[in-house]
């Protein structure tokens, strides 16, 4: 991996504005369609969420995704398995609490992919950044119809993340385009959405609508 390719994933990152999570379908092929669709709509990063599959299918599924996702310029991570996603050749993998440290995933999959983390707390937020993870998801942040949440992100905790975090930071759960605003004005300007894309009627329109609520155009690579 070059440096020019690691520096071409950290801005593309930075641009970003939408991340969407797909599940493995029912084949490799429909997978690969789903990731296409919301690629070439404008979503700059597609996590593979799936934990149902074996691993083999997981596999499979992964590396049709992120041919699909490099068709159409965007990056592609895989929930929790730092090895899937060096087997697959993605451009990171995302983890959550359970899942390896950030440390410990980077020894898997060097410093050439990105590593995002999920941070539900002040404390977690800043133990990415000292660990060097390369982007947040912060919340719950509303309820959602996919996933029941027991509690849900303060308003204090998302706005530090806003003010005093220096990574891209995608607010997750219960996303949709109504309430977008919400979140702007806390001075989250990044989100990452499932349903209200995957299940959508027709999920290209899903996805410009709420990178319309967003502000437009992806943003440049200097803005946070």
């Amino acid at each position: 991996m070059t440096r020019e390719t690691l520096l071409s994933r950290r801005d593309r990152l930075a641009a970003a504005r939408l991340c969407v999570l797909v599940d493995g379908g029912d084949s490799a092929e429909s997978c690969a369609q789903q990731v296409a669709a919301v690629a070439a709509a404008g979503a700059g990063l597609i996590q593979l969420r799936d934990k149902k599959l074996s691993d083999a299918a997981l596999l499979e599924r992964a590396i049709a995704a992120v041919a699909a996702a490099r068709r159409h310029g965007a990056l592609l991570v895989v929930n929790d398995r730092p090895d899937i996603a060096v087997a697959s050749a993605a451009d990171g993998v995302h983890l959550g609490e359970d899942d390896l440290p950030v440390l410990a995933a980077r020894r898997v999959v060097g410093s050439a992919r990105l590593i995002g983390r999920t941070a539900h707390t002040p404390a977690e937020a800043h133990a990415a950044v000292s660990t060097a993870a390369d982007y947040l998801g912060v919340g719950p942040c509303f309820p959602s119809d996919t996933k029941a949440f027991e509690t849900f992100a303060p308003r204090a905790f998302l706005e530090e993340v806003a003010r005093e975090i220096d990574l891209p930071s995608f607010a997750i759960g219960g996303i949709t385009a109504e309430r977008i605003g919400d979140l702007l004005a806390l001075g989250l300007s990044r989100v990452a959405v499932g349903a209200s894309v995957t299940k959508a009627a027709d999920p290209r329109v899903a996805v410009q609508e709420l990178l319309h609520h967003l502000g437009g155009p992806p943003a440049t690579p200097t803005d946070r």
